[in-house]
């Protein structure tokens, strides 16, 4: 039996986010996935590309005051 497992990476925060809280996704690339999940591979050449290179348009909306 095989159980599903998933990761979730943040990094530190930028533009409207850090406003909000101190860490945010750190987001792949669709074409980064597949080496991201390879056996054996060097993650920091992946984790490198995504914060040099993500593009994360960010809107802020107030929701509650309270």
């Amino acid at each position: 039996m095989q159980i599903p497992i998933f990761s979730i990476l943040t990094r530190e925060a930028t533009g409207t986010v850090k406003d909000i809280h101190d860490r945010m996704p750190l987001i792949l690339d669709k074409k980064d996935l597949k080496e991201w999940i390879r056996p054996n591979r060097d993650p920091s050449t992946i984790v490198e590309k995504a914060l040099t290179n993500m593009v994360f348009e960010q809107s802020s909306y107030l929701l509650s005051t309270s």
